[in-house]
């Protein structure tokens, strides 16, 4: 389903979407430094070597078959601009059972509470929201955040479910997507099971993974992400990976993924001239360390559907031609520190560079 435009919302709806977008932001900067940076500090502090992320593996169809991060933080989160309907139960399990409140968390070992944080740290106006969400991370299956459905006048976001599954089919999931890229038009199976079989390959791809190298938290993520098309509302989610020791999110934007990598300071140097950025200026505000021959930074690369990847102009049926690739890299950015916050990313061309 089209997301709703702002030029298509009323008033207090064009305000909801601004406090989302803000508040996304917020998370978004949060999740970095949890998943990426914090680890990486980790290592330097107890000189270990960090598990850098290589060109190669940014690639959009990387075959990932590589051992867990010993420092990664993996999670999965959801992040939704309205409530979502109990309609929707069968396929996000979220429920009673599962939802944030002090009889359900106190059944989690080893987390730690204090009294005021049961009833409005689940809120995310409160400094305690972070400090829940930190301790429930470690928690398997899905976090859910989304608008307080109790206050409809009220634009408050909560941390409502956590151990959410996923439950949608792949094959369910596959099929939508084939559909909406007119690839068939009445169900998975029509044009033979080989074809089906492929579809279900390229949905992997088309959300930048590999059909035999994504992990349990991956595919549900890309799952959830394809289901949640259905909304006329936006909605985010974000996927931590030990093994790719990667951020990906999905939102309206695209398709976007964070990842610490060693930048060589020759390729460095041309990235600060073309920035009008001072080495100094770049060692205190991007370089989250360095060796005698490169910088840590951290790098956001933004993916991009092809023709192939995207509903065709004339909306007619076509033809699967399973070698053209869905997604290709369009954007890279060498992102500031979580600290240097006046700092603004640069440009920069590493997962294919030479």
């Amino acid at each position: 389903m089209e997301k709703r435009s702002r030029f298509e919302l009323g008033h207090l709806e064009k305000i909801r979407r601004s406090i989302y977008v803000y508040l996304r932001d917020q998370l978004e900067h949060r999740l970095i430094l949890t998943a990426l940076e914090s680890p990486y500090r980790l290592c330097r502090v107890r000189d270990m070597p960090y598990p850098y992320v290589d060109p190669g593996d940014l690639k959009p169809k990387k075959k990932e078959f590589t051992k867990d991060s010993f420092v990664a933080q993996p999670f999965f989160i959801i992040f939704s601009e309205d409530a979502i309907g109990e309609v929707h139960q069968k396929y996000l399990r979220f429920s009673d059972s599962n939802k944030v409140r002090k009889e359900n968390l106190q059944l989690i070992p080893d987390i730690r509470l204090q009294r005021s944080m049961y009833t409005t740290a689940r809120f995310f106006e409160r400094e305690s929201f972070f400090e829940l969400l930190d301790q429930l991370l470690d928690v398997d299956y899905c976090l859910l955040i989304q608008r307080d459905s109790r206050h409809r006048k009220q634009h408050r976001y909560c941390l409502t479910h956590f151990h959410v599954k996923i439950d949608w089919p792949i094959a369910d999931a596959a099929e939508s997507l084939a559909k909406e890229l007119r690839y068939i038009s009445k169900n998975l199976y029509e044009k033979g099971d080989r074809y089906a079989e492929i579809l279900q390959q390229k949905l992997f791809e088309y959300y930048g993974c590999h059909h035999q190298g994504a992990g349990g938290r991956r595919s549900a993520a890309l799952i959830a992400a394809q289901y949640l098309k259905q909304f006329p509302f936006l909605s985010t989610v974000y996927v931590s990976s030990a093994e790719t020791r990667t951020l990906t999110s999905y939102s309206e934007k695209g398709i976007g993924r964070y990842a610490i990598i060693q930048l060589d300071k020759a390729h460095a140097k041309s990235v600060m001239e073309q920035g009008g950025v001072t080495e100094s200026g770049f060692r205190q505000g991007y370089a989250l360390g360095e060796t005698e021959t490169a910088f840590d930074v951290m790098l956001h690369v933004r993916y991009e559907h092809t023709e192939w990847g995207k509903p065709p102009d004339d909306g007619r049926l076509r033809i699967l031609r399973p070698d053209y690739a869905w997604l290709m890299v369009d954007r890279e950015l060498v992102l500031p520190r979580s600290d240097a916050v006046h700092c603004r990313p640069l440009a920069v061309k590493w997962v294919y560079r030479g």
